[in-house]
């Protein structure tokens, strides 16, 4: 299990750093994307293994990943939607959507339906997450013990 997550949490950071490469994030910032994406794939990881509960896995990976990237973005000051957006893709329900379609060719409209509303939850709970932490103000994520009067 202990191989599984490391060679997962490695091709996650290697993902999003290709990902950011393609959309042009400055190069100084590349580490810090894909870092942003092994540790929401590392929360999603543990937790479903724990507890079976994809959805689950995927709100509190999101909840991390936003978390992680508004603190990047006070550490490097760049803006959060850098980090956020390739620290989210490996969250992408892309193979519930990819089995919806999959669904509808085959003619099978309640496989199509359960994969879609499926695809449905999980792009639900990766916005709700996000949001959750985006509607936090700014100065939660400032150093800890950082005076402003110094």
């Amino acid at each position: 299990m202990i191989l599984e997550l490391l060679f997962q949490m490695v091709m996650a950071f290697f993902y999003c750093v290709a990902f950011s490469v393609i959309f042009n994030a400055p190069r100084k910032e590349l580490p810090f994307c894909g870092i942003s994406g092994s540790i929401g794939w590392v929360v999603y990881f543990f937790i479903n293994e724990l507890f079976a509960q994809s959805v689950l896995a995927t709100f509190l990976a999101a909840v991390a990943v936003t978390m992680v990237c508004r603190y990047f973005s006070y550490m490097r000051q760049a803006p959060s939607t850098m980090y956020h957006i390739a620290g989210i893709l490996p969250l992408v329900p892309g193979m519930s959507i990819y089995n919806a379609m999959s669904g509808i060719l085959d003619n099978d409209l309640l496989y199509c339906f359960a994969q879609g509303v499926m695809a449905l939850k999980l792009a639900s709970a990766i916005a709700i997450g996000s949001i959750l932490v985006l509607s936090l103000p700014h100065s939660f994520f400032t150093r800890p013990f950082h005076s402003k009067h110094t």
